[in-house]
């Protein structure tokens, strides 16, 4: 007997989320209950339909689910997310109820690390500069001269799983990459063919690439002494979380025009129209997408739905979150 399953996006949001393979997937393992009211349920409307449900499926825009709902759904054996973070998702006493969490954050990571590495090349060529030149109806600029990746020092703040995603990437490009992440052990470092370093070490580099999660141990843990260090002519990339750089102290930085940057977040999003980063001419921005592709968010519920396939017949799982990891999410 197929196990009850509940998918609680609309079709709005399944069209960007799940493939016509994933659908055909879902009803082969499962008796489906689709989401046909054209809305994302409220927090009431989910309470009063998972009495029944043993799996759900949950992407961006579904209603979290309150102790009180999981006092509910007393047959409830695992959740299965269809994007990011799943911290705000479900409480922590999720994991004591015996019920297994799954997130598609590491497919997301993925997408991440290729914005990260096309930023990167981008900015050490100069792209940017010489788009905006090129469009003012000037030529080559005397000096201004681009730099390879290839045999670089790359510094990552968090070995976080956008951060391996990436790191993965930059290997065909022979680099020494350095790592700050207080709980990387030198056995999981070496597996990455990276080397443990400290926060100041990491900030010395000249290319810099930050992948901490939002929390309150990271909250503007980029301080301005520690923005001081980042070299003249050095690229900066934040792909992760605005807060996590103070950014008066950024901006006093930036403005010099000594290093280049690529931002995707911003510590208020959407970023104010009359923010004075718009105007700096060595700032690569971008609107929070860095983890937005095609491919990327089609493959986002398929991924999850065959992990929890996988869960549920005892074989080794690649999405599934642990309490541990559940804490330290952004």
């Amino acid at each position: 007997m197929k196990k009850k399953a509940l998918v609680l996006s609309p079709e709005s949001r399944l069209k960007e989320v799940c493939s016509d393979k994933c659908r055909t997937l879902l009803n082969e393992h499962f008796d489906v209950s689709w989401n046909e009211t054209g809305k994302d349920y409220t927090k009431e409307e989910l309470a009063g339909m998972i009495s029944d449900a043993e799996v759900i499926i949950t992407s961006w825009g579904s209603p979290s689910l309150s102790e009180e709902a999981l006092e509910k759904a007393v047959n409830l054996r695992a959740i299965g997310h269809a994007a990011g973070t799943v911290k705000s998702l479900v409480p922590k006493q999720i994991f004591s109820r015996g019920v297994r969490v799954f997130s598609a954050a590491p497919r997301i990571a993925l997408s991440v690390g290729e914005y990260c590495l096309a930023a990167l090349l981008a900015s050490l060529r100069h792209l940017p500069t010489l788009d905006a030149s090129l469009r003012a109806g000037q030529w080559r600029e005397l000096g201004l001269k681009g730099r390879e990746l290839t045999g670089s020092t790359v510094g990552i703040i968090s070995a976080s799983s956008t951060a391996r995603a990436f790191i993965k990437l930059l290997a065909p490009f022979q680099v020494n990459v350095l790592v700050y992440d207080p709980y990387l052990s030198e056995e999981a470092a070496a597996s990455l063919n990276v080397t443990r370093a400290s926060l100041e070490e990491v900030m010395s580099c000249p290319i810099i690439s930050v992948h901490a999660p939002k929390l309150p141990a990271t909250e503007r843990m980029l301080t301005r002494e520690l923005l001081q260090l980042i070299p003249d002519g050095a690229v900066f990339i934040n792909s992760s979380r605005g807060p996590v750089v103070d950014e008066q102290a950024f901006m006093d930085e930036l403005s010099s025009g000594r290093f280049f940057a690529a931002l995707d977040v911003f510590e208020k999003e959407p970023l104010v129209a009359d923010s004075p980063i718009r105007s700096l001419p060595n700032v690569l921005i971008t609107p929070h997408v860095a983890g937005a592709s095609v491919q990327g968010h089609l493959s986002l519920m398929e991924e999850v739905v065959k992990d929890i396939i996988r869960g549920l017949n005892e074989e080794k799982t690649t999405y599934e979150v642990s309490e541990r990891m559940w804490e330290v999410m952004a």
